[in-house]
């Protein structure tokens, strides 16, 4: 599929994004949504990871999403032969998706760059500054497509977070695809067989582009990273835990 790039004079990049071009970027100058909740979270977090680039143990939960998630990907695209066990409480959506991708109207696992100014580009491009990772995008029509993330493990208490991502997703599809009016985002629990879905039209959505941009230039201007040491943050934290601990102030 030919990959389109960003309307320049849209009068929503315009009119919502101040020109930023000359700001001086910190220790860590491209964000995503995972990074951006960890830096919101417990800053001195990002900076072991991102800063210091010691790697943290997630664990077997994770492994087995990213297994779930290549699972899915082979099958929607015709590499696998039967549907595996883990994707089959959504047989029929699975074998709707594949049935779009045969017909080149679904993108797998889009790797979406955008600069300081949402403008696309590379992933790994010198000038990336948000990096947004989706599992599936069907273009329905010109001007409608649909976001598809995959979830793996409980769906009760991680609710809001999900749907934050997902709106993130919308925006990030609105400034990509100029051409879109609406969106529909959709959260698969995979393991549960339940879904949480939400329609955005392009001037809904961007209603949260300002706020989420003033969060993200916060995290990649940021110069120091305080710890925020709690035990919830610290539940789901490696770094003060093991063998080697990376934080004095993890807690338990």
């Amino acid at each position: 599929m030919t990959e389109q790039v960003t309307q320049p004079n849209r009068p929503d990049l315009i009119s919502t994004v101040e020109v930023t071009e000359d700001l001086e970027l910190g220790h860590v100058p491209a964000w995503s949504y995972s990074a951006l909740k960890t830096f919101e979270s417990c800053a001195y977090r990002t900076y072991i990871s991102k800063v210091k680039r010691i790697p943290e143990d997630f664990g077997p939960a994770a492994a087995r999403g990213t297994e779930i998630h290549t699972e899915a990907e082979d099958y929607v695209q015709g590499k696998l032969p039967e549907l595996p066990d883990s994707l089959k409480k959504f047989k029929n959506q699975f074998k709707s998706l594949h049935e779009l991708f045969a017909q080149a109207k679904v993108e797998l696992e889009g790797d979406w760059g955008f600069t300081i100014n949402w403008k696309t580009c590379g992933w790994m491009a010198p000038d990336v500054w948000a990096r947004i990772k989706l599992d599936a995008f069907v273009h329905e029509s010109e001007t409608s497509g649909r976001v598809i993330d995959y979830k793996t493990g409980k769906q009760f208490g991680n609710e809001i977070a999900h749907s934050q991502q997902a709106l993130i997703y919308a925006i990030g599809s609105f400034f990509r695809y100029p051409d879109l009016e609406m969106v529909k985002t959709e959260i698969w629990y995979l393991d549960h067989g339940t879904t949480m879905e939400q329609v955005y039209t392009r001037d809904e959505a961007m209603v949260f582009m300002p706020k989420l941009h003033e969060r993200a230039i916060e995290m990649t201007t940021a110069t120091k990273f305080p710890p925020n040491p709690s035990t919830y943050n610290c539940k789901w934290c490696t770094y003060g835990k093991g063998y080697e601990p990376y934080c004095q102030w993890g807690q338990t």
